[in-house]
């Protein structure tokens, strides 16, 4: 959640980091490079400048963080996007590129629970 005061400076529930490192945006059969540019507890913002911009929902692969994430676009601007995390698995230290990301992507997805299924 973000606040807004009156001065207009933000107050965020969980504080950003920066973090400028490569991700890889997956859209299954496809995947590219991106950047990371800051990332909070439960999200982070994205710069997508000169490249495809992620479909509303998409996974995408931080291999330095070590993480993969369910991501939902909560903003869009010209070359960035703000997304909220999902679902959060950690990964190991190598994505092994584009495809790799593209299978690391896959075991992720078929490893959450069906929608609808309780």
């Amino acid at each position: 959640m973000v606040m807004v005061e009156a001065s207009g400076a933000e107050r965020r529930a969980h504080p950003r980091m920066p973090a400028a490192r490569k991700i890889y945006i997956v859209d299954d059969p496809r995947s590219w490079k991106g950047s990371l540019l800051d990332v909070a507890e439960k999200g982070g913002r994205l710069s997508i400048a000169g490249i495809t911009p992620p479909p509303d929902t998409f996974v995408f692969v931080d291999a330095g963080g070590r993480r993969v994430h369910l991501a939902n676009v909560v903003w869009r601007s010209g070359t960035e996007v703000g997304v909220q995390f999902m679902t959060t698995q950690r990964i190991g230290p190598r994505a092994g590129g584009a495809a790799g990301a593209l299978e690391i992507a896959r075991r992720f997805l078929a490893s959450l629970p069906a929608e609808g299924a309780e």
